[in-house]
């Protein structure tokens, strides 16, 4: 009787969060004064009955969307190709993108089927994003003027209608602020795009 007690308040727990551990389950039963061993195979039954999904190592969410990386590697936004899709600048398939100063593995990562590519910033470069709507979730994404300045700084393919689609959306007086924490050479690249 007390095992499916503490199933419905975790159960409840796992409805209102995005991304879980299994410390934040050992300690739910810890507080209920249950064996905090009974987690693993809690959690081991969750995903067999598809209710869970293991994003990466440790971390598990209702949610199947890869975007929930975000929540698992913190500080991070997702940014780059997935940016420009989330802010309607394209409309090409593109696996999700993140970025973060932490010190983790970089590049490619299966992540709830899905492919997720992981690049390294520097913590100077870590600004620029805002927790916008998607889907049923709220994400970190970069914004239109820190996409574009990433994308010059990864040395991204600039098309013409890209940039078209950029000159339209960006916050100039926004862009010019940003600069200041960027060398000449990038400063050079975008001002002479932009027009700034």
């Amino acid at each position: 009787m007390g095992k499916i007690k503490y199933l419905k308040e975790i159960k409840a727990f796992i409805n209102k969060t995005i991304v879980f551990s299994i410390s934040d389950i050992k300690k739910i039963l810890q507080e209920k004064k249950a064996n905090p061993s009974y987690a693993n195979l809690l959690i081991t039954n969750l995903i067999k009955k598809n209710e869970i999904k293991r994003v990466t190592r440790g971390y598990y969410s209702k949610y199947s969307d890869p975007t929930v990386l975000a929540y698992c590697i913190k500080p991070s936004y997702i940014g780059l190709e997935t940016a420009l899709s989330i802010h309607d600048l394209w409309t090409q398939e593109t696996n999700v993108v993140l970025l973060t100063p932490k010190r983790i593995r970089y590049g490619l990562r299966k992540i709830l089927d899905s492919n997720v590519v992981v690049h390294h910033l520097s913590k100077k470069f870590f600004f620029g994003y805002e927790y916008i709507d998607y889907y049923d979730l709220k994400i970190p994404v970069s914004n239109i003027e820190k996409t574009f300045i990433d994308w010059i700084m990864y040395r991204k393919p600039l098309t013409k209608e890209l940039e078209e689609n950029f000159k339209k959306r960006i916050n100039k007086k926004k862009l010019r602020a940003y600069l200041k924490k960027y060398n000449k050479k990038v400063n050079t690249t975008i001002r002479r795009i932009i027009n700034l």
